[in-house]
């Protein structure tokens, strides 16, 4: 990519999300493009991370494996998203997987550049504040369903928010079009239980199952 196509290409995001004031700081030199294929990793858990990572276009999911080898998928997140910050601000290692579900393009920044540019802006904190309290918000709610209530009603939650506009759904629009294993694992259930729920709400008439798609009748 030419250096004036790139700048554009930046420009471009910039001003969509609403972040040309935020890093108005920041050389575009410093802020790299990079492509990311569909069920690449972005980083793993415990890996060692440089760089602030700016999710402009695609869909990835955030997960962890646990000491058994399962893997629990904690949320999926689409543009604009936020990779890296928490361990910008803690100075830790990776808390958790990332992997593109679908074809992404991110902004990249090295946090060395963010901290001796925008680090102390009023902008930029009130911004990376408003994304973690966010985050937390829905991490909340998700670890209160998960801890109370059993697989149907998961399971129901995670539906109902995926076709609905409620004011605070518990799994966000990220989360429609993923897989069943997907979904699994987002509910904190095994592929086989999950099929079985789905089965019981089925002959129920609750839901209906047709070309890998379920729907909500009732």
């Amino acid at each position: 990519m030419q250096k004036a196509e790139r700048e554009k290409f930046i420009l471009k995001y910039l001003k969509k999300y609403d972040m040309c004031e935020i890093f108005s700081g920041i050389d575009l030199n410093d802020i790299d493009v990079v492509p990311i294929k569909k069920g690449q990793l972005i980083c793993s858990k415990g890996d060692e991370i440089n760089d602030m990572y700016f999710l402009v276009e695609g869909k990835v999911k955030i997960y962890t494996i646990t000491p058994d080898d399962k893997r629990l998928i904690l949320r999926f997140q689409k543009s604009l998203g936020i990779i890296g910050d928490i361990e910008y601000i803690q100075g830790t290692l990776v808390l958790h997987t990332i992997e593109a579900s679908t074809d992404c393009m991110v902004l990249k920044i090295p946090f060395q550049t963010i901290r001796h540019t925008v680090g102390n802006d009023a902008r930029f904190l009130s911004f990376l504040l408003d994304v973690v309290t966010r985050r937390f918000r829905a991490k909340t709610d998700a670890a209160t369903l998960n801890l109370l209530y059993p697989v149907e009603v998961r399971l129901a939650s995670f539906l109902l928010s995926t076709t609905t506009d409620g004011e605070r759904p518990v799994y966000h629009e990220e989360a429609v079009g993923s897989s069943l294993k997907d979904i699994a694992d987002m509910v904190g259930t095994s592929y086989r239980h999950l099929n079985r729920v789905i089965k019981t709400l089925c002959n129920e008439d609750i839901i209906s199952r047709s070309n890998g798609k379920l729907f909500v009748k009732d």
